[in-house]
């Protein structure tokens, strides 16, 4: 099967993280065998990915502190949210009580 060129450069990205399928880097194999052009544009895509952006599958952040933080923040904003309820309930019953009381 003989792939577009097209189609190369956009599984460029894919091949060279190392997550396309084996049916794609098959496929990308073959057609950077075969062209020159996408075998330079592959070379090229290589040596202009910043380090930073690079994808590591088996990089070892610290997940768990950011978890924690936004657990955090998720639990202010469910405080938040609940006073404002809570505040124009009253704010609400305390009208009430005055149209009524009239």
């Amino acid at each position: 099967m003989s792939l577009n060129c097209d189609i190369v450069k956009d599984l460029v990205a894919l091949y060279h993280d190392g997550v396309a399928s084996e049916a794609s880097e098959s496929a990308v194999e073959t057609h950077l065998k075969e062209c020159k052009s996408c075998r330079n544009y592959y070379k090229q895509y290589g040596n202009t990915q910043p380090a930073s952006l690079k994808f590591d599958v088996n990089a070892s952040g610290d997940y768990g502190e950011l978890a924690k933080h936004m657990r955090i923040r998720r639990l202010w904003m469910l405080v938040s949210a609940l006073a404002y309820v809570s505040a124009s309930l009253c704010a609400f019953i305390m009208l009430f009580m005055r149209i009524r009381k009239k």
